[in-house]
């Protein structure tokens, strides 16, 4: 009995032994951690990463990420750090060489690095990202602030795709990973051409080449512009290059044509403009009232055209307008044309037709004076002045413009032809 009670104290001490060992070893390599250079983690606030700390005599230092929402400025952003007015004021006006720090747009990225000494915390940095190409840092150094801009080098590349049209042309392009901006653009190059409601269908092709900046690592980082795109429907193709000269940058056919096609401001010929847009007496009402729209005084029968492709939306009588037409343009435009005699042959509701094409003639229906047209420009619900309107003009180049765009375009399909083959 005695043997054995000595055997149990043996063993006992040998466990108190062996914890005191560990203990030991752990004690030490606790104090090692300390003592490095290594990552401190913090707990307590999720918006706070760790950062690596610097000297021994710093308990440890953080990143703390925003993001600029709505009427967020880097003032008050900075607020909510340890600075003092006077330091953010200092802050602020020595980016001014660097950065416009009032034209941070919405979700700019903003990251502040401190450091906490003896409970006390201090900025050592801050860094913003205006945008993907530009980095700013802006360090204390001891009552100073030191800025700094970083600018990415970036290299371009075109890349170029020719793809069938399956639901849609957003669908289509988004399967080869086109960027959302630049299949926007693709519509916008054709918006007063092509109804993308009405006129695209499954199995019609499509081709775009646009270029894309990369940086070092090969990340893309901006997209650039659109170079050439064609839309290729059951009846018509259509195809723009987008050609720079000393004066402009446009989009242009094949022919020197430009894309974007302006509504006409008078769509009719031989007519004097008899009244303008705005306040005036009405002349058979008697009161004053806006004149929304201009008229055009003309002989009864004088053709009107169209003022830009589009569907007709409505035909037929409209009370006061008496025989009236209203066609829905692209880009949020509709123009309408009141008190005509009758209706071009073949116009009626949800037929296209395109700009400068007959549509009706000059009469004298609903409330009118003497033949003559009432024009309107209605624009994403809103009735503006035709004669005011600023609107591209559809120009078509010619001379040294025309010659060095077809050089242009030569090149152009050149560079695709390489990309097919």
């Amino acid at each position: 009995m005695h043997i054995m009670r000595k055997k149990l104290v043996f063993i006992f001490f040998l466990l108190l032994l062996s914890g005191f060992s560990i203990f030991l070893s752990y004690e030490f390599s606790e104090k090692k951690f300390l003592q490095s250079n290594d990552l401190h983690i913090i707990h307590n606030n999720e918006n706070q990463i760790p950062f690596k700390k610097e000297t021994l005599d710093i308990d440890y230092s953080f990143i703390e990420y925003y993001t600029l929402k709505d009427g967020d400025t880097l003032t008050s952003v900075l607020k909510k750090t340890k600075l003092t007015s006077r330091e953010i004021d200092q802050l602020i006006s020595s980016t001014i060489d660097k950065i416009n720090v009032n034209k941070l747009k919405i979700g700019t990225r903003i990251e502040i690095i401190s450091y906490l000494k003896d409970s006390e915390k201090t900025v050592r940095e801050i860094i913003i990202y205006p945008n993907a190409e530009n980095k700013i840092n802006i360090s204390k150094v001891k009552d100073k602030f030191i800025v700094e801009k970083d600018i990415k080098t970036l290299f371009s590349k075109n890349k170029f795709y020719e793809v069938k049209i399956d639901k849609s042309i957003y669908e289509s392009l988004k399967q080869v990973e086109v960027p959302d901006n630049i299949i926007m653009e693709f519509v916008q190059l054709f918006s007063f051409d092509i109804d993308f409601q009405r006129d695209i269908r499954n199995g019609n092709s499509l081709k775009i080449m646009f270029d894309q900046y990369y940086d070092k690592y090969d990340n893309v980082v901006k997209t650039g512009s659109i170079y050439f795109a064609e839309i290729n429907l059951l009846s018509n193709s259509y195809e723009l290059y987008r050609f720079k000269s000393q004066d402009m940058v446009e989009y242009f056919n094949a022919d020197g044509k430009s894309a974007t096609k302006a509504l006409m401001k008078t769509p009719i010929n031989g007519a004097r403009l008899s009244s303008g847009f705005g306040m005036r007496k009405h002349p058979i009402l008697g009161y004053n009232k806006k004149h929304q729209g201009v008229d055009f005084a003309a002989p009864t029968g004088t053709p009107i055209m169209a003022a830009g492709t589009g569907h007709i939306e409505f035909v037929g009588n409209n009370g006061g307008a008496g025989k009236y037409i209203r066609i829905k343009h692209l880009n949020g435009y509709k123009t309408s044309y009141s008190h005509l005699s009758k209706y071009a042959s073949g116009i009626k509701k949800n037929v296209r037709v395109t700009q400068g094409q007959t549509i009706g003639y000059v009469g004298n229906t609903g409330l009118s004076t003497g033949p003559h047209l009432h024009y309107e420009v209605i624009y994403n619900g809103e009735r503006i002045n035709p004669m005011k309107m600023k609107l591209p003009s559809g120009k078509k180049l010619e001379g040294e413009n025309l010659k060095n765009f077809l050089l242009f375009k030569e090149k152009t399909d050149t560079e695709i032809s390489l990309f097919k083959s």
